[in-house]
């Protein structure tokens, strides 16, 4: 899944120090700190010429953050694919600053804070173990396995829907199948997903106050005492599932321990479910929008594994940047980021560099060199890729045959974004129209 994604926000001057502005959006530096419930970025329905501003202002911009002050943005693609897989950019907050460490200490309800030792938050060499404990387990061949399910379970979503009444897409489908598509994978019930499924939509909420904090604490302990049973049943009863791959799993080094299974739980769940949700919901969202680019799929339905690639790079659930903490100085053009500081390598502003992505900003579903940054790169690249396009692959294929005539029961200004780190709609009113009648 994709690492842990932050609050995007305003560039500051690096030559100066800058009050901490809204947590949330670009503000006035001059703006004393406060909890805003104002909108994110990731609530506007177009945040990328901001974020292309911040690209042509340099290779790496300083920019202020919701939760840990100021921070560096690495902007373009050549770069940020070089840095995601530089070993002096760790993943363990261990080696931020004493003032950074401060102020993440303040923010102990995130979501990577619940899954302790894992591979979101470990270097290697503990990284390495864990991932090829894990990677053992999680095989293309068990995803592929999947594929008859997932299909069967996109044709069950779309079933009932009606195709004459405005229809959201958001809960009847993209919120439902990637929670009982990771269940299914870990050998959870269909009654675990719909118990698991609003732990985890709490848990990306914005920190933005005390009472969020609370609340996410809260659902933390929840989810985690849910997941330790759930592992003990497993003991007591194994099956063919990958939480009990994991139990019995080891290597030379031993078996993955309680904490690091609980941990794991949550993270295959949570990254398998929420993140796949937004990419669903987006990706259906942004063809709405280009209907030139929905006919051709329509059309030739073999463009579908070429148009998941593309809407994965304009629209990406983690947009400000993958974080880092810098181990040593690290110089990139005439910047030197210093040790200690908080990087974010940019997945937004990377993914639309004209640098290396032709007319970036136009959506083209038959892009063929398309290596974008959505799933991360190098030792942190996403496990669970091959699953999540597996997932849009049958969304897009299985609704575009069933209802090529979809559109957008709105204006897509008034589409809501979801109040939460990673980008989606929250909702996605639709008109299905009337089903395609089969070929005899």
């Amino acid at each position: 899944m994709p690492d842990k994604p932050p609050n995007p926000t305003s560039p500051t001057n690096p030559s100066k120090p800058s009050t901490s502005s809204n947590p949330s959006t670009p503000s006035d530096p001059s703006t004393p700190s406060k909890p805003s419930r104002a909108k994110t970025l990731n609530q506007h329905l177009d945040p990328y010429p901001h974020f292309g501003r911040l690209r042509e202002a340099g290779r790496v911009v300083r920019i202020r953050t919701a939760f840990a002050g100021e921070g560096w943005l690495v902007t373009r693609h050549e770069d940020a694919q070089r840095l995601a897989k530089d070993p002096r950019l760790s993943v363990d907050d261990r080696h931020a600053g004493p003032e950074l460490r401060c102020r993440l200490a303040q923010f102990k309800f995130r979501f990577v804070d619940f899954v302790p030792g894992t591979m979101l938050n470990t270097d290697p060499p503990e990284h390495t173990r864990l991932r090829r404990l894990v990677a053992r387990e999680f095989t293309p061949r068990r995803v592929a396995a999947l594929a008859p399910y997932v299909e069967r379970t996109v044709r069950e979503l779309l079933a009932p829907l009606p195709s004459d009444r405005t229809t959201d897409l958001m809960p009847v489908l993209a919120e439902p199948l990637p929670t009982l598509v990771i269940c299914r994978l870990l050998g959870l019930s269909e009654r675990d997903a719909a118990h698991l499924r609003p732990y985890v939509s709490s848990l990306t909420e914005l920190p933005v106050d005390p009472e969020v904090a609370a609340r996410v604490e809260k659902t933390r302990d929840a989810m985690w005492a849910y997941l330790s049973d759930m592992i003990e049943e497993k003991r007591r009863r194994p099956d063919e599932g990958l939480l009990s791959a994991l139990i019995s799993a080891h290597d030379d080094e031993g078996r993955l321990t309680d904490t690091e299974l609980t941990s794991m739980a949550g993270v295959l769940f949570a990254g398998g479910a929420e993140t796949t949700t937004q990419m669903i919901g987006s990706g259906l969202l942004l063809l709405l929008r280009h209907p030139e680019q929905l006919a051709r799929l329509v059309d030739s339905p073999e463009l579908v594994p070429s148009a998941v690639d593309e809407l994965l790079r304009f629209e990406s659930p983690v947009t400000l940047g993958l974080i880092r903490y810098a181990a040593e100085d690290i110089p990139v053009g005439d910047v030197t980021i210093p040790r200690g500081d908080l990087v974010f390598v940019g997945v937004a502003t990377a993914n639309h560099d004209p640098r290396r992505f032709p007319e970036p900003e136009r959506l083209d579903v038959t892009r063929a060199d398309n290596p974008h940054l959505a799933f991360g790169q190098g030792a942190h690249y996403c496990l669970g890729a091959p699953l999540a396009r597996l997932e849009l692959q049958v969304v897009l294929t299985t609704l575009l045959r069933h209802f090529p005539h979809l559109e957008l029961a709105c204006r897509p200004d008034d589409i809501p974004w979801q109040p939460s780190a990673l980008r989606g709609p929250a909702s996605l009113p639709v008109r299905l129209g009337p089903q395609s009648t089969p070929s005899h």
